[in-house]
């Protein structure tokens, strides 16, 4: 059953359990359905708007509770570690790894930035992801 359909039904069930609420000499039946009507719709949007702000605001809880002070230290310890590897590479796969990577480009795009072709790019990505994995792999951050 769709929201509008519940609160009609809501609205004419409250009708009839009380039907002294409604009074003639104030308006039609009409009016006063639609005002009950707008008001029971209203009401449950912000029950429903409240409710999911909660439900956010819990699950934002939950996980930063989640993430201790131990995890923290070990990202920022390889993202040091990531950081030393890129800044080990050559200009042009430094750069072009920044620019896919950390500037959320496509191979296209950054081949069109750093103007070169895009097969050069994808090579000198490659080869640079190659060299940091072995350099990571050397501090014993990542695997072999």
């Amino acid at each position: 059953m769709s929201a509008a359909e519940e609160v009609i039904q809501e609205v004419f069930i409250r009708l009839w359990h009380r039907p002294e609420k409604f009074d003639p000499e104030r308006g039609s039946l009409r009016s006063f359905l639609l005002a009950q009507a707008h008001g029971r719709a209203v009401d449950l949007l912000r029950a429903e708007s409240s409710r999911r702000r909660r439900e956010e605001r819990e699950a934002r809880s939950t996980a930063t509770s989640g993430y201790d002070l131990e995890h923290e230290v070990w990202d920022l310890t390889v993202a040091d570690h990531v950081k030393e590897a890129l800044s080990g590479l050559p200009d042009e796969e430094r750069r072009a790894i920044e620019l896919a990577y950390f500037g959320g480009h496509t191979y296209r795009e950054v081949a069109v930035l750093l103007d070169q072709p895009e097969g050069t790019v994808k090579s000198r990505i490659r080869a640079g992801l190659k060299r940091m994995r072995s350099k990571l792999a050397d501090s014993g951050v990542a695997g072999p």
